[in-house]
């Protein structure tokens, strides 16, 4: 395991030093042939060390990527929640007409008019 955390230590330096992924990568690969770290399991596999750690890496950004577009989803999700509780609340105070609404929370029109209509069959299940 000390072996291994050196290894990544020297990753990590190399990348902060300004390499690129792949160099910082190769670089850290030879020192640790050079060094003889986890019984030259690096000099013996090399490649297979390399091809494993950019893998890890990718999956890494790809994993941070998916998170990231969770959290726009979640942000575009939640305003277009607000814009509609927006319309229902200005519909149902009768301020503005349907194409003001739909001006002022940046609604479709066609989605406007379907709250309309909602908050309408409401009101006729209530009073029935």
């Amino acid at each position: 395991l000390y072996d291994y955390s050196r290894f990544v230590a020297k990753v990590r330096e190399n990348s902060k030093n300004g390499m690129d992924e792949r160099e910082s990568i190769d670089k850290a690969v030879n020192e640790a042939i050079r060094e003889n770290l986890l019984d030259g399991f690096f000099g013996r596999q090399k490649s297979e060390v390399i091809k494993m750690i950019l893998t890890e890496f990718d999956e890494e950004l790809f994993k941070q990527n998916v998170r990231e577009d969770g959290y726009l989803d979640g942000i575009t999700e939640g305003e277009a929640r607000k814009a509609i509780e927006a319309a229902e609340n200005l519909l149902r105070m009768n301020l503005g007409t349907i194409d003001q609404i739909a001006q002022a929370t940046s609604l479709p029109l066609e989605k406007v008019r379907e709250i309309a209509q909602n908050i309408s069959a409401e009101s006729l299940s209530v009073h029935s």
